[in-house]
């Protein structure tokens, strides 16, 4: 009598039993997805088609996709064949992740519709963006928006401004594409650079320099360049982004310029410490002691000067 194999039966067995049902099982899947994606992105077309239409009715001989769009933040844009105006589809990076936003502009450049097409923000607080009182406070405008020209939600500062981001995203993109005004921004180490005054080199990201106080370091051929951070009104109570100080300082340690990031902090609040009637009060300083508070923006000064004082002292220490 022959004897029956333990090891296929309880070992090599069951795999060759599981890998024919994986391949059966994956090749299934592909088939499924092979019919579905095509039907899938079908339906998503005509919902942005019905979409479009919905907010510009005016462009009754439908849309002209503009091909090659290249923009941060940025998806589509849709020039409207009479020429009524443009639809744009931007985003904003928001709390759960990207809030999305169609925005209808007539041929003038004012916001005459948009909506939310998605998002992941928290429902009952951040969700609350895509109630009408929200999205009417943008209609209307012919500028790029802050937070003091729209209703702000409260308790979701980051949902709100990641919808004044995707909008006003929208709004560059409609300036370069509709009326062809195109802005070259300056590379952040070309900013760094002109901190030691016109003339100056880009500055150069170097890891010659480590501290604990700074996240990062730049160097050009008229000193050093350190980045730090404090935690503004976004990060101290929504568990957002902290605000960066790019402090460049003179061989003698005394402060040469001072660049601020509140790009996610709160638009029109956060971003009046970028202004140079606040920046140029750190110039020549050793410290951030003794720097005024901006009135309205105190979490985002008290950030700014947290963020110089650690630079200062990461530059000590180097």
């Amino acid at each position: 009598m022959k004897k029956k194999n333990p090891t296929w039966n309880d070992m090599i067995k069951p795999v060759v039993v599981l890998t024919a049902i994986c391949v059966v099982v994956s090749g299934l899947l592909a088939v499924v997805n092979g019919i579905t994606t095509p039907i899938i992105e079908k339906n998503a077309a005509l919902a942005a088609d019905a979409a479009r239409i919905e907010l510009l009715p005016e462009a009754t001989d439908g849309f002209d996709k503009i091909e090659d769009v290249d923009m941060a933040g940025v998806t589509e844009v849709y020039k409207a064949k009479n020429g009524s105006g443009y639809t744009v589809t931007a985003f904003g990076k928001g709390y759960g992740g990207d809030v999305t936003y169609m925005v209808a502009f007539d041929s003038e450049g004012v916001i005459v519709n948009l909506k939310v097409l998605s998002h992941s923000e928290t429902a009952g607080l951040g969700s609350k963006i895509e109630n009408p009182e929200f999205i009417e406070s943008f209609k209307g405008s012919n500028k790029e928006l802050t937070a003091a020209d729209i209703d702000m939600i409260s308790g979701a500062t980051i949902s709100s401004n990641a919808s004044l981001t995707a909008v006003n995203n929208a709004r560059k993109a409609f300036n370069q594409y509709a009326k062809g005004i195109v802005i070259v921004e300056q590379t952040l180490e070309e900013k760094l650079g002109l901190l030691f005054g016109e003339g100056t080199p880009a500055a150069v990201l170097t890891e010659e320099y480590s501290n604990e106080n700074a996240v990062a370091f730049y160097t050009t051929d008229k000193g050093v360049i350190i980045c730090s951070t404090g935690d503004g009104f976004s990060a101290k109570n929504q568990g957002g982004e902290p605000i960066k100080a790019y402090v460049a300082f003179n061989e003698d340690g005394t402060i040469a310029g001072v660049l601020f990031d509140s790009s996610n902090d709160t638009p029109g609040i956060a971003t009046k410490i970028e202004e140079e009637t606040f920046t140029s009060l750190f110039a020549g300083k050793s410290n951030a002691d003794g720097i005024d508070i901006i009135a309205g923006s105190t979490y985002s000064s008290n950030a700014a000067i947290e963020a110089v004082n650690k630079a200062c002292v990461a530059f000590a220490a180097i």
